[in-house]
């Protein structure tokens, strides 16, 4: 955002609004919290000698900073204040250093920031079983949509398969074509009336194809009601948040399973990104970098975050207060810390004990809110988490794919 400043010598705020020679402006970069100097723009002052102001030079002056946010003033009269904050610029009668000024004004609009995306998480909290954390009683069901097939990284613990045995992620019937999504959600909210939310969560990654898009494009347009919710590793997140927004997304959950390359590199054996097959260090700083961003993207654009950590034992178990802090910097609401299923590479290390689930939750807790009421949801899941599955009568009878698009 800009703000304006009526100082003359960038140091101190020196003039009231309607004697400012020019106001001095100030770009500030809210997702790094950093300002700097942008440009001096001349101002007509509009006051004269005794209080006496000039109607048409007040109204440049306004016009002069009307793409700021905020401006800095020793003092404005009441009709200047009142058509500032008209125009949606706040206005702050302030004395004082510059820099203190500016930088106590970031602090306040992170925490203003903060506010709003509480707000809206306690709202979503009502109605999304996966974010009530016990605020709201256990009686909201969603629907798990399994249209994207393909992947974008490899997990070492990651094993997809379609079958209607195992019950954890990655694991569906089939593969759903994204052109049945509205259909089988019509179809889902008849079986769980108490349906309120549609996610894709696999069995591959929701951004590794088009299909997620297309998919709740299909859903958002015929119930526009219900809360679109979509999990992916966050690769091919930054830059997608506008996309998301047109489809109706309103939360998203990210797996994050470290935030050092080193250790993330024990966990992911490769990803797929600008057409390339990257292994190690490299693929590593650019999955955490991705992630990172495309959660603080989606934070300041009101999407409520949520993010997934597979807790393994001996690899990023003495890591878990490091990925808190960092997701919680960048503007994760919620964190949900998930127990290894040995399997594929990693199945020869054994799931975590309660006992260290709820170590690295107290760890993980001193910056973020925690996540307790996991049920290793299936790619197709639907129904009230927690109580039956009806999976199998949502897809009795239909014909399914097996990984044969994406």
């Amino acid at each position: 955002m800009r703000a304006a400043l009526a100082t003359a010598d960038d140091r101190t705020i020196t003039h009231h609004f309607g004697h400012s020679p020019f106001f001095r402006i100030v770009d500030i970069d809210e997702s790094t919290e950093t300002w700097a100097f942008s440009e001096r723009r001349e101002n007509d002052a509009a006051c004269w000698q005794g209080g006496e102001h000039d109607t048409e030079a007040f109204a440049r002056s306004i016009d002069n900073i009307a793409d700021c946010g905020v401006v800095f003033v020793l003092r404005i009269g009441t009709p200047g204040r009142m058509e500032l904050e008209r125009r949606g610029i706040q206005v702050l009668e302030t004395g004082g250093a510059v820099e203190t000024l500016i930088e106590k004004y970031i602090i306040y609009l992170k925490k203003e920031k903060e506010k709003k995306r509480a707000k809206r998480f306690r709202a979503l909290a009502q109605t999304h079983p996966c974010l009530s954390c016990g605020s709201a009683p256990n009686n909201k069901g969603r629907v798990h949509l399994p249209v994207s097939a393909a992947c974008n990284i490899q997990c070492r613990f990651c094993q997809r398969a379609c079958n209607a045995c195992d019950d954890r992620p990655g694991v569906a019937n089939g593969i759903l074509q994204a052109e049945e999504a509205d259909a089988i959600v019509e179809k889902a909210l008849a079986l769980c009336p108490e349906l309120t939310v549609v996610g894709v969560a696999g069995p591959g990654d929701s951004l590794a194809s088009p299909h997620a898009l297309e998919a709740f494009r299909r859903v958002h347009a015929k119930y526009p009601e219900l809360i679109m919710c979509m999990s992916t590793n966050g690769l091919a997140l930054p830059g997608k948040i506008p996309e998301l927004q047109a489809v109706g997304v309103k939360t998203i959950t990210v797996t994050v399973n470290a935030v050092d390359p080193v250790i993330l590199e024990k966990i992911v054996s490769h990803i797929v990104y600008g057409g390339r097959l990257l292994c190690g260090a490299e693929a590593g700083e650019i999955l955490i970098r991705n992630q990172l961003r495309g959660i603080r993207e989606a934070s300041d654009a009101g999407i409520i975050v949520k993010v997934n950590t597979v807790l393994i034992p001996g690899v990023n178990d003495e890591h878990i207060a490091s990925i808190a802090r960092e997701i919680a910097d960048a503007g994760a609401m919620l964190h949900n810390i998930l127990p290894l299923i040995p399997q594929h590479e990693l199945r020869d290390i054994p799931a975590p004990t309660c006992q260290q689930i709820n170590d690295a939750r107290a760890k993980a807790g001193e910056y973020i809110q925690q996540f307790l009421h996991c049920k290793h949801c299936r790619a197709d899941a639907c129904g009230i988490p927690g109580q039956s599955d009806l999976s199998s009568q949502l897809y009795d009878g239909k014909a399914m794919e097996t990984f044969s698009h994406g």
